[in-house]
């Protein structure tokens, strides 16, 4: 599995703390997991992100960064042509989980979606947004959100289960509420 993540200040604070989720993959996957290099996907490197693969033969991305770097991210065949991608991010605009998993199924009819637990919150604009802030360094020597703390919860069940219950899972209907 590919673990994905975007290096700017807010996510990725330092090196002690990238170490630190490194050791958090290991520790859900129960594999082992590959050092931290920039991602090559689509051809050339991009130094804008970090990424680390587990060794448990799961075909899948997990990509922590801001939901517009995901969008890039999800436009490569190499993420968007997998099993699924969890997107531990905001969905910040109105339906942009539902507009990413339909870019994805573009080419991929099959792929599935997960995003993060998203919480209210007020911009200062004082428009009203889903996000899913990192915070709580805590136990784990990094931020977390509140879905990578349920996965860490959830670990003893097998990734893919932890992940099912944690995140949740994006439908391609919209429905009333959406």
């Amino acid at each position: 599995m590919k673990w994905i993540l975007g290096i700017n200040k807010e996510i990725a604070v330092n090196n002690d703390q990238i170490q630190a989720r490194r050791n958090y993959i290991q520790c859900v996957t129960g594999a082992e997991v590959s050092a931290w290099g920039f991602i090559q996907v689509n051809g050339p490197v991009r130094k804008k992100y970090l990424c680390c693969m587990s060794n448990d033969g799961i075909d899948g991305t997990f990509i922590t960064a801001h939901i517009n770097d995901v969008y890039n991210l999800c436009n490569c065949r190499e993420i968007c042509t997998g099993k699924f991608v969890v997107a531990n991010t905001c969905i910040w605009v109105s339906m942009s989980h539902k507009r990413l998993l339909f870019q994805m199924m573009s080419v991929n009819r099959v792929v599935e979606l997960f995003f993060a637990k998203q919480e209210l919150s007020v911009d200062i604009n004082h428009t009203f947004r889903q996000s899913t802030t990192l915070t709580n360094i805590g136990r784990f020597g990094f931020q977390t959100s509140l879905s990578e703390r349920k996965l860490f919860a959830n670990r003893g069940k097998g990734l893919m289960e932890a992940i099912r219950e944690s995140f949740i899972p994006v439908s391609p209907v919209i429905l009333l509420g959406d």
